[in-house]
């Protein structure tokens, strides 16, 4: 059998090398404004895909972060800010156990190196822990 493979094998390379015909909306030579356009719409509609995709998980991220008030509108840079800071709010919470001010009485390593590059140490509190103590009142 492998004789066989062997004897055909120019025969074989001339098929494989045939050209073939390729079709215009996969074609890389433009024949003008028209074979353009497939790829335009392609290119639009992943976009849009990805686009509602980025937008469904913004949403959701939204959805779990806790504002004042809850339906707040808040952009995507603020949405990402605060779930940051949400999930440095959760980690004192882990670390602390769940104190009255987890995020003032939790010192990380960053706030750490913060505190010593500043000339005054400042206390700071988290707007969750903030939130939670007037909640408390």
């Amino acid at each position: 059998m492998d004789y066989e493979l062997l004897h055909n094998y120019p025969l074989m390379l001339d098929i494989l090398c045939e050209p073939q015909s390729i079709s215009p909306a996969h074609s890389d030579v433009s024949n003008g404004s028209e074979s353009g356009k497939p790829r335009q719409e392609v290119n639009a509609r992943e976009r849009s895909r990805t686009q509602r995709f980025v937008n469904s998980a913004f949403t959701t991220l939204r959805s779990l972060i806790p504002t004042e008030p809850g339906d707040r509108k808040l952009s995507k840079i603020e949405i990402l800010r605060l779930a940051k800071s949400y999930i440095a709010h959760l980690d004192a919470v882990i670390m602390t156990g769940n104190s009255d001010r987890p995020c003032a009485n939790y010192t990380s390593q960053h706030r750490c190196e913060s505190m010593m590059s500043s000339d005054k140490p400042r206390s700071t509190i988290c707007t969750f822990c903030a939130t939670l103590s007037t909640n408390k009142s």
